[in-house]
């Protein structure tokens, strides 16, 4: 019996090829999808209580290209009968833990979603022209072969420790992604220092702060940033997630990129303002209703470059003044780390090395259209392509656009209109028509 040849196989079930599985449903392919995960759990260790999205509900998994998908969140509030009560809630931003209920419904909706399988292995069969995946099922305890004509690679990122905690105990020094998993093992009377300026800094700080006082707690707040921005907001710079500076960003050479991405930090890794504001006031009310400042030592423009000690007795971060010039220390018993993530080229793909094509850095280097193998249209990406196509890479508003881009060059054809001109401001130079100098591979 002949072995089933799928058209597309999709590697990680997160939000970005969960939403190509949406949008590729009512499509004529054959495609089968796997996650190493038994279930769908978006980031559980930050799932804090009322913690919201810092885009807008219509950055879905299908509504930017496609309006009228069944998968559309307005959808998933109308089958759960909460649509009215959320248009009278008259909000734009929904909580972690809704968009998570909304991923698990289209999950259901998806038979070609298998959890608990993890991709050991891609190699390229060259007479049948397809990619066979090697795949573990963890369920049922086999190792199964699937054959696909293209590949979606969508694996996510790991959380980036910093050096200086590569020696730490996990249970004391961990990042913030296992925040709630420890949250509960935080003693009474201790001090707290979360490391980071960014949203995830700002969440777990606001977090703690509500327990500051029944658990008797001092909190430190450090950041090696000069300041705690606020995520950038303001319409014209909202363009920028545009497809027109996608495309602009895209035709900028590769030393201009990376240059660019260090000037825009505030544009993907800021904190929400509604969220700073609140800190602010809760520091304030407390301040009054205890008649003394709270327990908390908040400070910017301070690096740390290391830290020793041990569960028993605290541990002591070696900090540096930026502006200062000057070293200091502080102690901890607890040290949460909001260090961001990192994207790391998945082991599976090694065996195919010799058909992808990477950077001089050796990061994946992706075409306009998201491909990175040599012919173009057989490995995609939907995550990972940030020094390609720039920060909006992780934005979950993005996904669509970039699923829409994937799904129109496997059919080979433009079933999916994508608008590329909706800013009213140009990113180059007017009339001059922006030539592509992003080198598609140089291995």
């Amino acid at each position: 019996m002949q072995a089933t040849i799928y058209d597309v196989a999709g590697i990680g079930i997160g939000p970005f090829n969960l939403g190509f599985a949406a949008l590729a449903e009512s499509l004529p392919l054959k495609s089968i999808y796997f996650e190493q995960r038994p279930a769908f759990n978006w980031h559980p260790g930050m799932m804090i209580e009322n913690t919201t999205l810092q885009v807008p509900f219509i950055a879905d998994l299908v509504s930017a290209v496609d309006i009228r998908n069944k998968f559309s969140f307005l959808n998933y509030l109308q089958q759960h009968a909460r649509l009215y009560q959320f248009c009278i809630k008259e909000s734009f931003h929904i909580t972690r833990k809704e968009y998570n209920d909304y991923c698990n419904w289209v999950i259901g909706q998806l038979p070609d979603c298998h959890f608990s399988h993890r991709a050991e292995t891609v190699s390229y069969n060259a007479a049948g022209g397809y990619y066979e995946i090697t795949v573990h099922d963890m369920i049922q305890r086999q190792i199964k072969t699937y054959a696909a004509k293209k590949l979606l690679v969508g694996v996510g990122t790991s959380p980036a420790l910093p050096a200086f905690a590569q020696q730490c105990t996990k249970e004391c020094v961990f990042h913030s992604s296992e925040y709630l998993r420890r949250k509960k093992y935080i003693p009474d009377h201790t001090t707290v220092t979360i490391v980071g300026s960014g949203q995830s800094a700002a969440e777990v700080f606001y977090d703690l702060l509500q327990l500051i006082d029944t658990k008797h707690l001092k909190l430190n707040w450090i950041t090696d940033a000069e300041r705690f921005y606020p995520m950038e907001n303001s319409k014209l710079t909202f363009e920028l997630t545009s497809p027109d500076y996608l495309h602009h960003f895209y035709g900028l050479p590769a030393h201009k990129k990376e240059e660019v991405l260090d000037r825009q930090y505030m544009l993907y890794k800021g904190i929400n303002q509604e969220l700073i504001d609140a800190i602010y006031d809760t520091l304030y009310l407390k301040q009054i209703h205890d008649g003394r400042a709270p327990a908390v030592n908040i400070q910017a423009n301070c690096h740390v470059s290391r830290i020793t000690g041990s569960k028993k007795e605290g541990f002591e971060l070696a900090l540096y003044h930026n502006e200062l010039e000057q070293p200091f220390e502080l102690h901890s018993n607890i040290v949460i780390l909001c260090t961001g993530y990192k994207y790391e080229v998945p082991g599976f793909l090694d065996e195919i090395g010799n058909r992808i094509c990477k950077d001089e850095q050796g990061r994946l280097a992706a075409a306009k259209n998201f491909a990175v193998d040599r012919n173009g249209n057989e490995v995609f990406i939907s995550n990972g392509a940030i020094y390609s196509h720039g920060f909006l890479t992780p934005d979950l508003g993005m996904g669509p656009y970039r699923n829409a881009t994937i799904l129109n060059s496997i059919l080979g054809t433009t079933h999916y209109r994508l608008d590329k001109r909706i800013a009213f401001q140009e990113f180059g130079i007017p009339g001059l028509k922006q030539q592509t100098v992003y080198e598609h591979a140089v291995s």
